[in-house]
């Protein structure tokens, strides 16, 4: 089950918001049987969210498979939760699925649902922007 999380304060929702800069990035590898493991820069809370992906067995054997794996190393990712983005809250909750010692591809859809969860907390509302674009 994955763990609650409450509303993020104006100011922390301002942080999560945020791009992030070059030295402050957190890098994952997209990962394919036919490419190999390539680096990849990531500079917002959304992005990184998006971008950790673990496939499926069956898609792993599937003949001609083009399927990739955005891998995050979850250590340097709570890290950067904590450190960079100031939300400690989350990197909590992503230290706690990590203490589980469950395999990645087990503990990596969690903690995708966890940012994705605080991505959608801290976007920002229809209203707000259609208010912004009255201007």
């Amino acid at each position: 089950m994955i763990a609650e999380l409450t509303q993020p304060s104006a100011e922390l929702t301002g942080r999560l918001r945020r791009t992030v800069s070059e030295p402050e990035r957190l890098t994952g590898l997209k990962m394919s049987v036919m490419g190999g493991s390539n680096p990849v820069a990531l500079y917002s809370l959304p992005s990184v969210a998006s971008f950790l992906k673990i496939g499926t067995y069956e898609e792993a054997i599937r003949p001609n498979n083009q399927e990739t794996i955005g891998y995050i190393d979850l250590g340097a990712l709570e890290t950067w939760v904590r450190e960079v983005l100031g939300d400690e809250e989350l990197a909590d909750a992503i230290k706690a699925e990590v203490a589980l010692g469950e395999p990645y591809g087990k503990v990596a859809p969690r903690v995708r649902e966890l940012l994705q969860l605080r991505s959608l907390q801290v976007a920002p509302s229809a209203e707000a922007a259609d208010a912004g674009n009255e201007e």
